[in-house]
């Protein structure tokens, strides 16, 4: 979707402290085979900090950053990945409460990893739809400390890391300007993140454990790799060169890149290769230090580079992520001035 005078005024982070990967293996908790051939070297782990509390953190972080505050939000819409907390529950409200403070709508957002994407086109789109609204607040926050999850063995070629965002996007203005966003769904892999599990009863419910390897290795027993790599690269491909092109942009415009924290050699072959981008662009060296962090990727890597000064008004940044469905989600943003709380 090309999008026209929406901005983001601010980002804000709560990313907890890191767990080297190294002391990991030591403790016998990661495989060494693994951690040689991934490269990652850490994964942010909360404190016992909650998912919706990370993300009120973010919240809180970005509307003190920002030019705007909690009486210019319009509505909250809040994406997870994980068990957010008590069943019949809506974690929204509670950091549209905690957050904001007023009575404004409050959406939940779903769509595993990509689902900052989602959020922002949804927000764009309610924005749009009533002259009268003209900012939104985005959150984002996961807290994977759980039976269930192992976070060092859970996902191949990833580690599963803790994190809260948040992105205040207005039509205000800002310090970037959101040029294009948007998904696409290759259906024919949505039985890559099922596997052969049951639907009902979740396996949440009785005990079973997350494993997404072994999922994988389902699919994989009777499906074709090279169909599936034809699939998945071209819907990648097929994605990104429509985002560019809404953005008004070529791909060799593009300054930085960002992905979901996985493994150098997945990193390369799987996105900046087909793309035709070197590893420099890439924000893989601060991605393999602090782990997946679900939906958050996109918004540490931007914040990381704000904080580093390695992006600067005009450059381009590329945002691509992979979810279940098989969904490839993506944006295009353009930073158009420092950020208000870096001048």
């Amino acid at each position: 979707m090309q999008v026209q005078d929406i901005y983001l005024d601010s980002v804000g982070m709560y990313v907890p402290e890191t767990v080297s990967a190294a002391d990991a293996v030591a403790q016998g908790l990661y495989d060494p085979g693994m951690h040689a051939e991934t490269g990652l070297t850490g994964v942010a782990v909360s404190p016992g900090v909650s998912g919706p509390d990370m993300a009120v953190i973010a919240a809180e972080r970005a509307l003190e950053r920002g030019v705007l505050g909690k009486a210019d939000i319009d509505a909250v819409f809040h994406a997870s990945c994980f068990h957010q907390g008590p069943d019949g529950w809506c974690a929204q409200t509670y950091v549209q409460l905690k957050a904001v403070g007023r009575g404004v709508p409050a959406f939940e957002v779903r769509h595993g990893c990509n689902g900052m994407f989602d959020a922002f086109e949804l927000a764009v789109c309610y924005l749009r739809a009533d002259v009268g609204r003209d900012t939104a607040l985005v959150t984002i926050g996961d807290n994977l400390d759980s039976p269930f999850i192992d976070r060092w063995r859970s996902a191949p070629f990833q580690l599963i890391g803790d994190a809260g965002a948040a992105a205040v996007l207005s039509a205000r203005g800002g310090f970037a300007r959101l040029r294009s966003v948007g998904s696409l769904l290759v259906q024919e892999l949505e039985e890559l993140h099922r596997g052969t599990d049951p639907l009902f009863p979740p396996p949440a419910t009785t005990g079973r454990a997350l494993d997404l390897g072994a999922r994988s290795a389902d699919f994989f027993a009777t499906y074709d790799l090279g169909e599936f790599n034809r699939l998945s690269i071209g819907g990648l491909r097929t994605l990104v060169d429509r985002l560019v092109a809404e953005a008004g942009a070529d791909l060799g415009d593009i300054a930085r890149v960002s992905y979901m924290s996985v493994s150098r050699d997945f990193t390369e072959q799987r996105l900046m290769a087909p793309l035709g981008l070197p590893m420099e662009r890439s924000c893989w060296e601060y991605a393999g230090h602090v782990g997946h962090l679900g939906a958050a990727d996109h918004l540490a890597a931007l914040d990381h580079l704000l904080d580093t000064g390695d992006l600067a008004p005009g450059d381009l940044m590329l945002m691509v992520g992979l979810a279940p469905g098989l969904s490839i989600g993506g944006a295009v943003i353009e930073i158009v001035d420092a950020p208000a709380w870096r001048r």
